[in-house]
Formats: structure tokens, C-alpha cells, sequence
């Protein structure tokens, strides 16, 4: 069991580094505006996860789990497909519209219904269901590392790709190779096929209150995390987006960081009790200030040389680029006083509160884009209004683990 967990973190920590190494890879050898278009698909698609998986990664695992029977498992995966499906028809009504808004919209449109297809009957959650985490981790690093050596090569020999070719490299080429691999592994290891499952005919009720929460919960979590850049894209030009999404890849490198560190710690926090979670939790934030102190001092004194790792040396640091750099590093300070205080209360108060936190965010973000947008600084408010958002979530989250504990005579 141990070891699985390790393979698995391990899969999942070279997997992220792949898409981060994939994403300098595009942002230091291409245009800001193409950069800019690259990482609006991948924001776009990163909440088209959550709208086609309407509940399979939280639901649809959990139950999974508790199966031994293949005639069992077989019904479940044809219920949550069934989810999957309407999701997956939200998600094309959602492409079409959105790409009204974008440059080049037929193509962007059809990139983005491409991928949803494919993500649609990719069975990596059938596969953590069964208990093969660690092998669809594998298979997800063996793709990525693939597409990254080839999109590697590509700008090695200085060929002139656009931004349609870049986006199937680096994104719907690994999955459709991670869709395939992992179904006919999921059909050896179960000696039955259960990706191209006929979807019920009648709706399973049942399980459709469950499905909704877990799938609100996930949607809020990645929207208010995303929406001002996506806002950015159907609002401004290509080239403002670019500048701005530079600043959002910085904060997403320490967010990957972030998700790789609580993977590891959340399944020990599980195991202790409140008061032991909670002093556990107080102590990690505060090594993690203390981290981010010594980072400030070093950016600091060296943020144009920072800027650079991301920003190509040939691209100006304009104001909206150092301001949002700026800003991103006041997010990650907030972040990190309160890095493992939303752990804590997902693991001893349930999904109801963090489901709570993340519409508050969802809300906090996008009306303060808005505002931004009609009074003219849309450019300047996408990541601010993240950062708002998470110091009033930080602010709520002590005060109501305190209060609980104040309540409840723990301490």
C-alpha cells in the first residue's frame, strides 16, 4: 500500500513537470499572443474536466472502490458514463458559444469539442476506481513525457508551428495516446470493456444528488481559480492575454507544488486526531511563511531574472507583465499562510464547507472582474481578484477552525 502511494506521487510528480517543462516550452519559444492562445486552451479545458466528469473522480472512485464483482462494477461505470455523457453535450454547447468571443473561433471550437470527445471515453477514473492509481500515473507520465520530447524537437529544428498544431502536441495528442492505453489496459485487467459502455435510458435518480454536489464542489474549485483568465481571453486581444498569462504560470508552478505536497500529506492528516490535525496543520503553515519570506527577499532582489525563466528574454517586461508577476508573488504569500488549513477542514469537516469556500471565491472573482472590465482595468484585475478572493477565504477558514475549536473545547 505504501508503495503504491510512492509510485504514484512520484508518477504524478514527474507528470506535472512535464506539463510545466511543456508549458516553458511554448511561452519562451513563441509569440505572447500564441502563448496566450496555448494557455486560454488550457485553462478552458481544465474546467471541461470537471463539466465532463460531473462526479466520476470524486463519485464515481469512491463507489468503485467499495466493488469486487465485474457485473457490479459494469452497472456503476454505465450510471456515471451516463453523467459523463450529459456533460460531455454541456461542454459542446459551451465550446461553441465561448468561441464566438475568440480569434479563429471555428478552429479554437473544434479543438476543444476534439478533446472533450476523446476525454469523454478516457477511463482514468475507472482505472483509480479499481485501485490502479499508480499505473494510470504511469501511463499519463509516458504520454506527456513523449509529447513533450517531440514538441521539443520541433522547435529544436526551428519549424513554425501554429497554434492549432501546438494544441494537438502538446495537448489532445497525449490524451487521445492516454485514452487509448488506458483502455485496453483497463480491458485486460478486468477481461471485460467498460469504456464504450451503452449509456441507461433511464435516469439513475439515485445518484444524481451525490454526483451534483461532488461535481459543484470541483467546478467552483477550478473556476474561481480560472475565470478571470478566461475572461481575459473572450474580453481583450491575444497579445494582453499572453502578458497576463505569464503571471498565471508562475502561480500555477508553485500551485503544482502545492497539489503534489497536500496529495502526499492529506491521507497521514486523515489518520490523526482533530487536535493533532490541527496543531500539525498551524505548524506546516507557518514553515511554509517562513519559505515564502526567504523567496520574497530572493525575488525581490532578483525579479527581473525570475520574470525571465517564464517571459522570453526577447519580450519586455511591460507594467501589466511586472504588475501581475507582483501581485502573484502577494498570492503566493496568502496561499501559504493558509497552505494546509483547508486540508484540515476537508479532512474533519466534510465537503460542505469547502464546498462553501470555493462559491464564495467563484463569486468574489467574478464580480470583481466585471467591475474591472466596465471601468476599464480587466488587464490588472485577474489575478488581484484571485487574490482577494483567497485572503478572505484564508480569513474565514482560521476563523472558523477556531471558533470550532473554541466551541468544541479542543486546543
Amino acid at each position: 500500500m505504501k508503495l503504491s502511494i510512492l509510485k504514484t506521487v512520484l508518477f504524478e510528480s514527474l507528470n506535472r513537470f512535464c506539463t510545466l517543462f511543456m508549458v516553458l516550452l511554448v511561452s519562451r519559444n513563441f509569440s505572447v499572443s500564441t502563448y496566450g492562445y496555448f494557455s486560454l486552451f488550457i485553462t478552458v479545458t481544465s474546467i471541461g474536466q470537471t463539466v465532463i466528469d460531473f462526479g466520476s473522480q470524486n463519485f464515481g472512485v469512491k463507489e468503485l472502490i467499495k466493488l469486487k464483482d465485474i457485473s457490479a462494477i459494469r452497472e456503476l461505470v454505465r450510471t456515471v458514463s451516463t453523467f459523463r455523457f450529459i456533460g460531455f453535450i454541456v461542454w459542446v454547447l459551451f465550446s461553441v458559444v465561448y468561441s464566438f468571443f475568440i480569434e479563429d473561433s471555428f478552429t479554437f471550437a473544434s479543438l476543444l469539442i476534439l478533446w472533450g470527445l476523446i476525454y469523454l471515453y478516457y477511463c482514468d477514473w475507472v482505472l483509480k476506481g479499481i485501485g490502479k492509481i499508480s499505473s494510470q500515473a504511469l501511463i499519463n507520465l509516458t504520454t506527456n513525457g513523449i509529447a513533450l520530447l517531440i514538441l521539443y524537437l520541433l522547435i529544436w529544428k526551428k519549424l513554425d508551428l501554429s497554434n492549432s498544431y501546438i494544441i494537438s502536441i502538446a495537448k489532445i495528442g497525449p490524451l487521445l495516446a492516454a485514452a487509448i492505453i488506458s483502455g485496453f489496459f483497463l480491458k485486460w485487467i478486468t477481461k471485460s470493456n467498460l469504456v464504450l459502455v451503452a449509456i441507461r435510458k433511464t435516469w439513475p435518480k439515485a445518484q444524481f444528488n451525490e454526483t451534483m454536489l461532488f461535481t459543484t464542489g470541483s467546478f467552483c474549485a477550478r473556476a474561481y481559480n480560472s475565470i478571470g483568465l478566461i475572461l481575459v481571453g473572450f474580453l481583450t486581444d491575444k497579445t494582453s492575454l499572453g502578458m497576463i498569462s505569464y503571471a498565471f504560470t508562475f502561480y500555477n508552478i508553485f500551485s503544482m507544488g502545492r497539489a503534489i505536497l497536500i496529495t502526499s500529506v492529506y491521507p497521514y492528516f486523515c489518520k490523526l486526531d482533530r487536535k493533532k490535525a490541527l496543531k500539525l496543520s498551524l505548524y506546516l503553515n507557518l514553515c511554509a511563511t517562513a519559505g515564502f519570506v526567504l523567496f520574497l527577499l530572493v525575488y525581490m532582489n532578483y525579479s527581473d531574472q525570475i520574470i525571465h525563466i517564464i517571459v522570453p528574454k526577447t519580450t519586455p517586461v511591460s507594467e501589466i507583465i511586472r504588475f501581475n508577476f507582483n501581485v502573484g508573488v502577494a498570492l503566493i504569500g496568502v496561499v501559504c499562510a493558509s497552505f494546509f488549513t483547508i486540508t484540515f477542514l476537508q479532512a474533519f469537516e466534510g465537503g460542505g464547507i469547502f464546498n462553501r469556500l470555493t462559491v464564495y471565491g467563484l463569486i468574489i472573482v467574478l464580480v470583481l472582474n466585471l467591475i474591472s472590465y466596465f471601468l476599464g482595468y480587466l488587464r490588472y484585475s485577474s489575478i488581484v481578484s484571485l487574490l482577494v478572493a483567497e485572503s478572505l477565504i484564508a480569513l474565514y477558514s482560521y476563523s472558523y477552525i477556531f471558533k470550532k475549536k473554541t466551541d468544541e473545547g479542543i486546543g
